[in-house]
């Protein structure tokens, strides 16, 4: 024991020792991460991975990428061609940023070796998982008019509003991200959704010793009625989730101006005079200037495409559990006497994320404007995915 506690003492006092070449080191050290900061698309899966050692390049003749045609009895409603003749000629679903600029055909080392033994990767985005460009009609859409066209919200966000020529203040949260259960029980067949609904999944946080007046944050919560009613258009004519089961609310979008404000998130704004803890606890991450307008508002579209730099971050009163029970029945019953209509039914029989197909399509509209890619599809057969391999998959999607 004497001993070894000496030799311990011994190396102790002689680390840290200088490495014998520094300047290897370093040149290794960047050769490394240069290496590293690319992204590399597998073209059978559409994953991004950074090292190109698990990478194979083979010719589109390779006689495996057969397993990844699509049968003629299976449409895809876009042009899912990638410009290589022995593939386009034999239906062959491949990520376009697979191919090399050489004309090779670039494989993780997983889809390689499941397409030379013979059968379909399963993760392969030709077993069901393709899911399509995004349309100009959803491409511009703000965080705003997305809510009011989604059939579900499976999760809702704090916006944090902070005051000018404050270094603490920010005007959106942004790299911590939690998601919570929404307790839906139903999908959405009338949209788009009432801006009065917004407050339920949306809390805006002003921090400062004041809240500012309404006019100068009104250009952060725009909503173009143009957009929402195109969106809700091309989404009822081409969306596998919308076709057939939502019913555009034209009495509702005729009561809306073509610019509008949603005053109801506006009106729900709560203060937090002094978040010194907080912002303690998000020191260290990056952020956009809070004080910089023209990175919020384009100048040429009188202030209607304003959209805020945040991320969700989290659900606040999923269950009511703030409101009194009898306010809340009482404003139930008076809705049913007026004759209003409500979209959201509520329920004590919850829908399940992994059995209810639809679900994540329908909350996320821009990211399946299709409605394909679902993380469940009979058609996959034993290429079924789990829940967690296709979040996994959908994370690590080239499409970003």
């Amino acid at each position: 024991m004497d001993a070894q506690f000496a030799d311990l003492q011994f190396y102790e006092q002689q680390f840290p020792q200088s490495p014998r070449d520094p300047k290897r080191l370093y040149k290794n050290y960047v050769k490394r991460t240069y290496e590293s900061a690319v992204n590399i698309i597998c073209a059978s899966c559409g994953c991004c991975y950074h090292d190109i050692i698990e990478f194979d390049n083979v010719p589109p003749s390779f006689e495996p990428l057969r397993h990844l045609s699509i049968p003629e009895n299976i449409s895809i409603p876009w042009d899912f061609s990638c410009g290589v003749d022995i593939l386009d000629q034999n239906r062959i679903y491949i990520n376009k940023c697979g191919i090399t600029a050489d004309g090779l055909v670039r494989l993780c080392r997983s889809c390689g070796r499941h397409l030379s033994q013979g059968h379909q990767p399963r993760e392969a985005e030709a077993n069901h998982r393709w899911i399509g460009p995004v349309p100009k009609e959803l491409e511009d859409l703000t965080w705003l008019e997305e809510l009011l066209i989604a059939r579900v919200h499976v999760c809702g966000s704090i916006i944090r509003l902070g005051q000018r020529n404050n270094p603490s203040a920010f005007f959106g949260i942004k790299g911590h991200v939690i998601f919570l259960p929404q307790d839906t029980t139903r999908l959405l067949d009338l949209l788009p959704m009432s801006p009065t609904s917004l407050p339920d999944m949306v809390k805006v946080v002003w921090t400062g010793k004041a809240i500012p007046s309404k006019s100068s944050l009104k250009k952060r919560f725009v909503v173009r009625k143009h957009k929402v009613y195109d969106a809700l258009q091309w989404l009822v004519r081409n969306h596998e989730d919308y076709q057939e089961n939502v019913t555009i609310d034209r009495s509702m979008i005729d009561q809306w101006k073509d610019t509008f404000v949603a005053v109801e998130l506006l009106d729900s704004i709560s203060r937090v005079s002094d978040a010194s803890a907080e912002d303690a606890a998000r020191d260290g991450f990056g952020m956009d200037d809070p004080d910089n307008d023209e990175t919020l508002v384009d100048p040429d579209a009188d202030e209607t495409a304003a959209d805020l730099p945040f991320t969700f971050s989290g659900i606040v009163d999923t269950n009511n559990i703030s409101e009194i029970p009898d306010a809340t029945t009482l404003n139930r019953l008076a809705d049913l006497k007026n004759d209003i209509t409500i979209n959201v039914t509520r329920g004590s029989k919850l829908l399940n994320y992994y059995s209810t197909e639809t679900l994540f399509t329908s909350a996320f509209p821009k990211l399946f404007p299709y409605g394909t890619g679902k993380h469940r599809n009979t058609k996959r057969g034993d290429n079924e995915l789990s829940l967690l391999a296709w979040v996994t998959l959908m994370l690590r999607h080239s499409s970003g």
